[in-house]
């Protein structure tokens, strides 16, 4: 049985990437709050032109550490960097994480037993939620 799984792509301009970002990754990895899927850095120079990078070739010592420690499962297709980078602008890099929310297995597990049925499902971003709050 799988948690949900999301995505998330993260961009960052003038190709700044930084992997001490990844801390808060290794720390919900470690936790077992979420598990890792996929993880892709790709970067998009002046002209357009969109480049896989691989983590342990980027020169950031942080990001070799991590991809040694941790065993990405899944690596993106062609199709996914090329629909990708057309999100991306020009002079940016941008993180592409797929993870699973292992956290949710036992409450899904839990929600099945019971014979439960997902109706609907959503994301309330916590920009969003702050409307919640004053309501």
């Amino acid at each position: 049985m799988k948690g949900p799984i999301d995505f998330i792509i993260v961009g960052f301009e003038g190709n700044k990437f930084d992997g001490r970002i990844l801390s808060a990754l290794t720390d919900a990895l470690d936790k077992g709050i979420v598990g890792l899927i996929a993880l892709s850095v790709l970067s998009k120079d002046k002209k357009g032109i969109v480049s896989t990078l691989d983590l342990t070739d980027t020169g950031d010592e942080y990001m070799v550490q991590f991809s040694q420690k941790y065993t990405i499962k899944h690596s993106f297709e062609e199709d996914d960097v090329l629909e990708v980078s057309d999100l991306l602008k020009d002079n940016t890099t941008a993180g592409i994480l797929i993870i699973e929310h292992l956290w949710a297995k036992p409450l899904k597990e839990a929600l099945l037993d019971a014979r439960g049925t997902l109706v609907a499902e959503g994301r309330i971003h916590p920009e969003a939620a702050m409307e919640l709050s004053t309501a």
